[in-house]
């Protein structure tokens, strides 16, 4: 029996989890995992915070928060 699938077929999930595969050109796949390390994002996380932004979408959290100083001013 072929661990192989044959195109078109569905990889079965583990535990709910569901898997895309797909090719992109050199400077998307640099794009992505470019905000993966900033962000400390899955690929599929920086794929889809990349996706709203490119449809004007609003993002969602954490991006929709204004970033706290980490410097403080009193104390």
């Amino acid at each position: 029996m072929s661990s192989r699938r044959r195109y078109g077929e569905q990889p079965r999930s583990v535990a709910g989890r569901h898997f895309i595969q797909t090719q992109v050109r050199t400077d998307v796949y640099l794009r992505v995992r470019e905000v993966m390390e900033r962000h400390n994002l899955s690929a599929s996380g920086a794929v889809h915070h990349l996706l709203r932004e490119r449809f004007s979408l609003p993002p969602l959290p954490p991006f929709d928060q204004q970033p706290i100083p980490t410097d403080s001013t009193h104390g």
